[in-house]
């Protein structure tokens, strides 16, 4: 009786590990907060039909970022520079989900922020860049091409924002 308790107890903790190691699909991601918005991901025929043969998923990826609202120090300076970002610039974490090869809605919730983080924002506009990509389970590299959305928050919640996406080099 004990080893099958050790073996289950196995199982259960490399199940959770490989919860934890894996993004959340959209679909599971549904708590939104304040920061939350959708991304409607749309591929070309060609694009379509090679993620499917290959079995491949396209991820959605978010980055938040805002202008501090306060004037930055030397040390903020110096220590910017070396990161190479910009001295005011706050950067944010963001959310990263997965969809099928056929795209669809991703709910990015922006669950991920820290308070802290967007209080150094102040009244400033909060902005989100989204990136998508081939989520290299199945090929190496990116196959993707896709559009590039980076604007105010409050007009990525507005509706959702559009994505079309294509294989590289397809005209």
């Amino acid at each position: 009786m004990k080893k099958r308790v050790g073996a289950l107890v196995a199982i259960t903790g490399a199940v959770s590990t490989a919860i934890v190691a894996f993004p959340q699909s959209a679909a599971a991601q549904t708590d939104a907060s304040p920061y939350g918005f959708s991304v409607q991901v749309s591929l070309s025929p060609k694009a379509l039909q090679k993620l499917t043969t290959l079995s491949e998923s396209v991820a959605v990826n978010s980055f938040y970022y805002g202008k501090s609202a306060t004037k930055p120090t030397r040390a903020d300076i110096k220590r910017a520079h070396a990161e190479g970002r910009e001295p005011d610039q706050i950067e944010m974490a963001g959310d990263l989900v997965t969809l099928p090869a056929a795209g669809g809605v991703a709910g990015l919730p922006g669950r991920n922020l820290d308070a802290t983080e967007v209080a150094a924002v102040g009244s400033n506009p909060l902005r989100v860049n989204v990136n998508v990509f081939s989520a290299r389970k199945a090929a190496q590299d990116n196959l993707l091409d896709c559009d590039l959305f980076e604007d105010e928050l409050q007009l990525a919640r507005a509706k959702p924002v559009i994505i079309g996406c294509r294989l590289i080099g397809e005209r």
